[in-house]
């Protein structure tokens, strides 16, 4: 869930959420409510018609035929920044981290869902050792539960991967919308962190690190230094660096995603909803952010929820010029019914999922793009405030705050808010000129799913995964 300034640390520190000063960037909110439930704001009507143009909901059998796994050689690369085979490890790590990344193969495996294979299947899986045999390979397999069939994503390694995502690009005007049925990435269940033998979703069995794309080797916690055993990286179960999580829906800005490392995705993702389910190390003393209580409007601290929590958020503007032995990545703008639905850079939950009542209760999320905007939408029975839908709509642009490469098309966007990169490291620089020039067009794809392969570890099921457009008038 979804950065060079991440997520919370501790008290007045919010790490990898977006640690710049209060600047607020406005939006437009709506929030609707089942009938009888107290209305935290009025809610703007959708003018907008639908028509379904995919729909999928796995009534039929996947087809995995011909899909194998293969190992990946990184010779057709995202990008050269953050991608597994970034520069930027090479440059702040040196030939220690080319070692450890060297030390293990990454494989991926394909295969397209539904009517003219619209959906895309996509999981990544460590080879440990090296020997062509997958320990623990991650899986999105068909299953029929409570309520009917779905597709369960199972990844029993932190090292894999595993999500959906459309096979072309999608329209410039669309809905894209699902059903969450079971989620089991972290988070408390009947009020502890630790249950069915496992540590905030995780298996007890070894160690589980960041390795080998760690945090930037000046982040506290640890010596930074790649030459480290395994072991001794960032542990992501438990410890400061303790965290679960899963991407209920994201919007990226480059075609065909598949899973990588984590931080990567923090440079690539133009508007998103996430869980992020903490430790209570990493929470510590600090408050661990906050939750809106949509009901009264007002925050309670994230140590008081069940750290199940729904994220509605846009990314914006990266720091361009990191210090050493940082990180990539931009800038985070949180959305919720407290803020009256005006993006804020503080980690801010808009709401608190139940999957103790799941399958028999179910969510859904939703993501629309127009000509003004992107709307994220999430409803379900929340925590503390029942039945609700949770909608927001931020414009491409609001006080010179913009949304990350929001332009589909090159005549979205005018060329205003370009930048170079540049990275001045321990052990190497390089500048990656004209990030976001005029002329340039990122087509939107979407992504359901665990993202990282250094971090998230569970199992998930989805259904009625739909992509609407809207009606010609």
């Amino acid at each position: 869930m979804s950065e060079n300034t991440r997520r919370s640390r501790n008290t007045g520190r919010i790490a990898r959420r977006g640690a710049l000063a209060a600047v607020v960037a406005g939006a437009v909110a709506m929030a609707t409510f089942a009938a009888g439930a107290p209305a935290a704001q009025a809610a703007k009507p959708d003018k907008v018609k639908w028509k379904v143009l995919y729909s999928e909901n796995f009534a039929k059998p996947l087809n995995e035929r011909g899909a194998q796994w293969v190992r990946e050689d990184y010779s057709q690369p995202f990008d050269t920044i953050m991608d597994d085979a970034g520069l930027w490890y090479q440059n702040d790590y040196g030939q220690a981290w080319n070692d450890a990344f060297e030390s293990f193969d990454t494989y991926r495996k394909e295969f397209t869902v539904g009517k003219d294979g619209w959906l895309t299947a996509s999981l990544s899986a460590r080879d440990w050792n090296k020997d062509g045999k997958l320990e623990n390979p991650p899986s999105i397999d068909r299953k029929v539960i409570k309520g009917g069939p779905v597709a369960e994503l199972k990844v029993p390694d932190h090292t894999g991967g595993a999500i959906f995502r459309p096979t072309k690009a999608l329209p410039d005007n669309y809905r894209i919308e699902y059903k969450l049925k079971t989620i089991d990435f972290g988070g408390k269940r009947n009020g502890t962190i630790e249950y069915d033998g496992k540590i905030n979703g995780y298996s007890t069995d070894g160690c589980k690190t960041q390795h080998p794309w760690g945090e930037g080797s000046n982040s506290p916690g640890w010596e930074g230094d790649a030459s480290a055993p395994y072991c001794e990286w960032q542990d992501v179960r438990e410890g400061r660096y303790g965290y679960n999580g899963f991407h209920f829906l994201s919007i990226v800005d480059f075609a065909n995603p598949a899973p990588r490392n984590n931080h990567f995705w923090h440079y690539r993702r133009k508007v998103l909803m996430d869980s992020f389910s903490q430790h209570p190390d990493r929470v510590g003393t600090g408050t661990g952010g906050r939750v809106c209580d949509s009901n009264t409007n007002t925050y309670y601290n994230y140590r008081d929820s069940s750290f199940n929590t729904v994220n509605m958020w846009i990314s914006g503007l990266p720091n361009w010029r990191p210090g050493q032995g940082g990180l990539a990545g931009n800038s985070q703008w949180f959305m919720t019914s407290c803020s009256g639905g005006v993006a804020e850079q503080q980690l801010s939950s808009a709401a608190e999922l139940q999957p103790e009542l799941m399958p028999n209760e179910f969510y859904t999320f939703a993501i629309e793009r127009d000509d003004t905007g992107y709307t994220l939408e999430a409803s379900g029975n929340f925590a503390r405030v029942g039945q609700k839908t949770l909608r927001f709509h931020r414009p491409f642009i609001v006080n010179n705050a913009p949304i990350w490469h929001y332009n589909v098309k090159p005549e979205e966007y005018d060329g205003r808010f370009n930048n170079n990169l540049v990275q001045n490291d321990k052990n190497g620089s390089t500048t990656w000129p004209d990030q976001w020039p005029a002329g340039s067009a990122y087509p939107d794809y979407f992504v359901i799913g665990d993202l990282y392969t250094n971090v998230y570890e569970g199992s998930a099921s989805v259904t009625d995964i739909r992509l609407l457009v809207p009606k010609k008038k």
